[in-house]
């Protein structure tokens, strides 16, 4: 149990860390290039993006569902419930646009994607403050 808490802990922390770096510094400045190297861009940025994202949401997945296992706890619950509105997020809006935004340039798309992937980053660090609050109440001598 204590395995699985401080796993997906690790992840949320890393995960709130990319995706505040994504809206801050990144997001912003994809829309600074010009229209001819955006696609070529874009779908590097994209595969790219997968070394660093798979690790962390990995490691919150795998938390998740270990810790639910051996602790249904109304902290596990709740971790649960925002990891699936930051999922719900991303795979309703910001991948769709992401994959617009492989296939052509849009500034209304960038926008949106800036726009939505603010209440995310909020998600994430509501996320790493569960995650925090469940490792403080975790039960001692879990397994």
């Amino acid at each position: 149990m204590t395995f699985f808490c401080y796993l997906g802990l690790a992840g949320t922390l890393y995960m709130t860390g990319v995706v505040w770096f994504a809206q801050l510094v990144h997001y912003p400045l994809l829309d600074r290039g010009n229209a001819e190297d955006y696609l070529a861009f874009a779908v590097a940025y994209q595969r790219r993006t997968l070394w660093v994202v798979v690790p962390g949401l990995s490691c919150e997945i795998l938390g998740t569902l270990g810790l639910l296992w051996y602790w249904p706890s109304l902290q596990a619950w709740t971790g649960l419930g925002v990891l699936l509105a930051i999922w719900t997020v991303t795979c309703a809006v910001l991948i769709p646009k992401h994959l617009l935004l492989k296939q052509r340039y849009s500034s209304e798309d960038h926008r949106v994607l800036v726009r939505y992937n603010l209440p995310r980053s909020l998600l994430w660090t509501l996320r790493s403050a569960v995650m925090i609050w469940t490792a403080v109440t975790l039960p001692v001598g879990g397994a």
